[in-house]
Protein backbone atom coordinates (compact mmCIF):
# COMPACT_ATOMS: atom_id res chain seq x y z
CA UNK A 1 0.00 0.00 0.00
CA UNK A 2 2.69 2.38 0.61
CA UNK A 3 4.04 2.60 -2.54
CA UNK A 4 0.56 3.55 -3.82
CA UNK A 5 0.58 6.50 -1.81
CA UNK A 6 2.16 9.80 -3.25
CA UNK A 7 5.96 10.58 -1.67
CA UNK A 8 4.94 14.09 -0.92
CA UNK A 9 2.03 12.69 1.00
CA UNK A 10 3.72 10.36 2.82
CA UNK A 11 6.89 12.77 3.93
CA UNK A 12 4.18 14.86 6.17
CA UNK A 13 2.20 11.91 7.42
CA UNK A 14 4.50 9.38 8.94
CA UNK A 15 7.15 12.21 10.56
CA UNK A 16 3.70 13.36 12.82
CA UNK A 17 2.94 9.91 13.14
CA UNK A 18 6.59 8.64 14.03
CA UNK A 19 6.65 12.26 16.83
CA UNK A 20 3.34 11.06 17.94
CA UNK A 21 4.64 7.49 18.91
CA UNK A 22 2.76 4.48 20.41
CA UNK A 23 1.29 6.25 23.12
CA UNK A 24 -0.59 9.18 21.12
CA UNK A 25 -1.45 7.76 18.17
CA UNK A 26 -4.16 5.59 19.50
CA UNK A 27 -6.10 8.90 20.65
CA UNK A 28 -6.10 10.77 17.27
CA UNK A 29 -7.39 10.21 13.89
CA UNK A 30 -6.28 11.86 11.07
CA UNK A 31 -8.38 13.62 9.07
CA UNK A 32 -8.39 16.32 6.20
CA UNK A 33 -7.17 16.84 2.69
CA UNK A 34 -3.48 15.34 3.68
CA UNK A 35 -5.40 11.72 4.33
CA UNK A 36 -7.63 12.41 0.65
CA UNK A 37 -5.18 10.23 -1.36
CA UNK A 38 -5.20 7.36 1.32
CA UNK A 39 -9.46 6.65 0.56
CA UNK A 40 -8.36 6.78 -2.83
CA UNK A 41 -8.44 3.36 -4.83
CA UNK A 42 -7.81 4.54 -8.58
CA UNK A 43 -4.06 5.27 -8.83
CA UNK A 44 -4.53 7.69 -11.54
CA UNK A 45 -6.56 9.73 -9.44
CA UNK A 46 -4.61 9.25 -6.23
CA UNK A 47 -1.45 10.58 -7.67
CA UNK A 48 -3.15 13.76 -9.15
CA UNK A 49 -4.56 14.55 -5.33
CA UNK A 50 -4.20 18.24 -3.92
CA UNK A 51 -0.96 19.04 -2.11
CA UNK A 52 -1.93 20.21 1.30
CA UNK A 53 0.69 22.39 3.25
CA UNK A 54 -0.98 21.14 6.97
CA UNK A 55 -1.46 17.72 8.26
CA UNK A 56 -4.88 17.79 10.57
CA UNK A 57 -5.85 15.77 13.14
CA UNK A 58 -8.76 15.10 15.60
CA UNK A 59 -8.84 13.99 19.25
CA UNK A 60 -11.73 13.63 21.51
CA UNK A 61 -10.52 15.01 25.23
CA UNK A 62 -12.72 16.40 28.10
CA UNK A 63 -11.78 19.96 29.00
CA UNK A 64 -8.85 22.71 28.90
CA UNK A 65 -7.37 20.79 31.58
CA UNK A 66 -6.88 17.41 29.33
CA UNK A 67 -5.87 19.62 26.61
CA UNK A 68 -3.10 21.54 28.07
CA UNK A 69 -1.82 17.91 29.11
CA UNK A 70 -1.57 17.06 25.61
CA UNK A 71 -0.21 19.94 24.46
CA UNK A 72 2.41 19.57 27.07
CA UNK A 73 2.81 15.63 25.93
CA UNK A 74 2.87 17.19 22.34
CA UNK A 75 5.90 19.30 23.34
CA UNK A 76 7.91 16.66 24.64
CA UNK A 77 7.64 14.72 21.51
CA UNK A 78 9.29 17.95 19.47
CA UNK A 79 5.94 20.01 18.65
CA UNK A 80 6.17 23.50 19.29
CA UNK A 81 3.24 26.04 19.27
CA UNK A 82 3.27 28.02 15.81
CA UNK A 83 3.68 31.77 15.77
CA UNK A 84 0.33 32.48 13.33
CA UNK A 85 -2.53 34.59 14.93
CA UNK A 86 -5.86 33.66 15.69
CA UNK A 87 -4.46 29.22 14.85
CA UNK A 88 -4.63 28.21 18.49
CA UNK A 89 -5.01 24.18 17.22
CA UNK A 90 -1.69 24.45 15.59
CA UNK A 91 1.34 22.78 16.66
CA UNK A 92 4.83 22.82 14.45
CA UNK A 93 7.07 19.59 13.95
CA UNK A 94 10.31 21.15 12.34
CA UNK A 95 8.62 23.21 8.82
CA UNK A 96 5.36 20.72 9.01
CA UNK A 97 2.16 22.15 10.46
CA UNK A 98 -0.12 20.26 12.17
CA UNK A 99 -3.25 20.77 13.79
CA UNK A 100 -5.05 19.15 16.76
CA UNK A 101 -8.33 20.03 16.49
CA UNK A 102 -10.61 18.90 19.87
CA UNK A 103 -13.99 17.34 19.54
CA UNK A 104 -15.08 19.41 22.48
CA UNK A 105 -16.09 22.39 21.14
CA UNK A 106 -15.77 24.36 24.70
CA UNK A 107 -11.89 23.93 24.16
CA UNK A 108 -10.91 26.21 21.44
CA UNK A 109 -13.88 27.85 20.73
CA UNK A 110 -14.98 25.63 17.58
CA UNK A 111 -15.42 22.00 16.46
CA UNK A 112 -17.15 20.07 13.48
CA UNK A 113 -20.47 18.54 14.62
CA UNK A 114 -18.85 15.12 12.96
CA UNK A 115 -15.98 14.75 15.06
CA UNK A 116 -17.19 12.71 17.93
CA UNK A 117 -18.41 10.18 15.46
CA UNK A 118 -16.06 10.42 13.17
CA UNK A 119 -13.27 9.42 15.85
CA UNK A 120 -15.65 6.25 16.88
CA UNK A 121 -16.15 4.56 13.73
CA UNK A 122 -11.58 5.71 12.56
CA UNK A 123 -10.32 2.53 11.21
CA UNK A 124 -6.57 1.61 11.28
CA UNK A 125 -4.54 2.35 8.23
CA UNK A 126 -1.38 0.92 7.36
CA UNK A 127 0.94 4.05 6.79
CA UNK A 128 3.92 1.64 6.88
CA UNK A 129 5.01 -1.52 7.17
CA UNK A 130 5.98 0.02 11.06
CA UNK A 131 3.24 2.47 11.06
CA UNK A 132 -0.76 2.22 11.88
CA UNK A 133 -2.80 5.48 12.21
CA UNK A 134 -6.39 5.98 12.75
CA UNK A 135 -8.17 6.59 9.42
CA UNK A 136 -11.86 8.34 8.83
CA UNK A 137 -14.04 6.23 7.48
CA UNK A 138 -15.47 7.40 4.19
CA UNK A 139 -18.45 8.52 4.94
CA UNK A 140 -17.45 10.31 7.80
CA UNK A 141 -14.53 12.24 5.71
CA UNK A 142 -17.01 13.34 3.59
CA UNK A 143 -19.32 14.73 6.31
CA UNK A 144 -16.17 16.69 7.96
CA UNK A 145 -15.92 17.91 4.97
CA UNK A 146 -19.35 19.12 3.78
CA UNK A 147 -19.81 20.56 7.59
CA UNK A 148 -16.07 22.52 6.70
CA UNK A 149 -17.88 23.19 2.98
CA UNK A 150 -20.40 25.28 4.77
CA UNK A 151 -18.86 26.95 7.80
CA UNK A 152 -15.85 28.37 5.44
CA UNK A 153 -16.57 27.44 1.59
CA UNK A 154 -18.52 31.02 0.95
CA UNK A 155 -21.43 28.23 -0.63
CA UNK A 156 -18.46 29.06 -3.82
CA UNK A 157 -18.34 25.13 -5.40
CA UNK A 158 -15.31 26.34 -7.50
CA UNK A 159 -13.27 27.80 -4.70
CA UNK A 160 -13.98 24.87 -2.45
CA UNK A 161 -11.13 22.68 -1.70
CA UNK A 162 -13.06 20.43 1.08
CA UNK A 163 -15.19 19.85 -2.58
CA UNK A 164 -12.68 19.09 -4.50
CA UNK A 165 -11.31 16.81 -1.99
CA UNK A 166 -14.92 15.28 -2.19
CA UNK A 167 -15.07 14.67 -5.30
CA UNK A 168 -11.62 13.05 -6.06
CA UNK A 169 -13.41 10.92 -3.67
CA UNK A 170 -16.39 10.18 -5.11
CA UNK A 171 -14.31 9.86 -8.75
CA UNK A 172 -11.78 7.84 -7.01
CA UNK A 173 -13.04 5.21 -4.72
CA UNK A 174 -15.38 2.58 -7.30
CA UNK A 175 -16.59 1.48 -3.80
CA UNK A 176 -18.17 4.31 -1.81
CA UNK A 177 -21.74 3.97 -2.58
CA UNK A 178 -21.80 0.52 -1.37
CA UNK A 179 -19.85 1.73 1.76
CA UNK A 180 -22.40 4.63 2.13
CA UNK A 181 -25.33 1.83 1.66
CA UNK A 182 -24.10 0.29 4.19
CA UNK A 183 -23.53 3.40 6.73
CA UNK A 184 -25.18 4.97 9.63
CA UNK A 185 -28.32 6.31 9.10
CA UNK A 186 -27.78 9.62 10.09
CA UNK A 187 -24.55 10.07 8.13
CA UNK A 188 -26.19 8.62 5.35
CA UNK A 189 -29.01 10.82 5.37
CA UNK A 190 -27.03 13.91 5.98
CA UNK A 191 -24.55 12.99 2.80
CA UNK A 192 -27.43 12.43 0.28
CA UNK A 193 -29.04 15.32 1.62
CA UNK A 194 -26.23 17.82 1.14
CA UNK A 195 -25.10 15.87 -2.40
CA UNK A 196 -28.94 16.46 -3.88
CA UNK A 197 -28.67 20.14 -2.81
CA UNK A 198 -25.32 20.83 -4.45
CA UNK A 199 -26.44 19.51 -7.61
CA UNK A 200 -28.78 22.40 -7.79
CA UNK A 201 -26.12 25.26 -7.65
CA UNK A 202 -25.05 26.41 -10.65
CA UNK A 203 -21.50 26.30 -10.29
CA UNK A 204 -21.25 22.94 -9.49
CA UNK A 205 -21.42 21.23 -12.85
CA UNK A 206 -18.54 23.59 -13.16
CA UNK A 207 -16.74 22.80 -10.60
CA UNK A 208 -16.60 19.09 -11.12
CA UNK A 209 -15.49 19.36 -14.80
CA UNK A 210 -12.86 21.53 -13.27
CA UNK A 211 -11.38 18.43 -11.21
CA UNK A 212 -11.79 15.21 -12.83
CA UNK A 213 -8.83 13.78 -13.85
CA UNK A 214 -10.60 12.90 -16.87
CA UNK A 215 -13.87 15.00 -18.46
CA UNK A 216 -14.57 11.48 -20.35
CA UNK A 217 -15.54 10.34 -17.09
CA UNK A 218 -18.08 13.11 -15.96
CA UNK A 219 -21.04 10.79 -16.68
CA UNK A 220 -19.92 8.36 -14.76
CA UNK A 221 -19.01 10.60 -11.64
CA UNK A 222 -22.27 12.56 -11.94
CA UNK A 223 -24.54 8.88 -12.17
CA UNK A 224 -22.60 7.68 -8.99
CA UNK A 225 -23.08 11.45 -7.28
CA UNK A 226 -27.31 11.14 -8.33
CA UNK A 227 -27.31 8.03 -6.76
CA UNK A 228 -25.81 9.06 -3.49
CA UNK A 229 -28.34 12.27 -3.65
CA UNK A 230 -30.75 9.51 -3.79
CA UNK A 231 -29.58 7.54 -0.87
CA UNK A 232 -32.72 6.53 1.90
Amino acid sequence: MTADIPQKMLQMLVPVAEALGDELLPYVAFVGGSTTALLISDPITRHAVRFTEDVDLILDIDGRAQWHRFQQQLRERGFKESMEENLTCRMMLGALKVDFMPADASILGFTNCWYHAALTNARPYPLTDQITINLLAPEYFIATKLEAYHGRGNNDPMGSHDLEDIINLVDGRIELLNELQQAEENVRHYIAKQFAGLLQHPDFEYAVLGNLQDAGRSELFFDRWEQIAALK
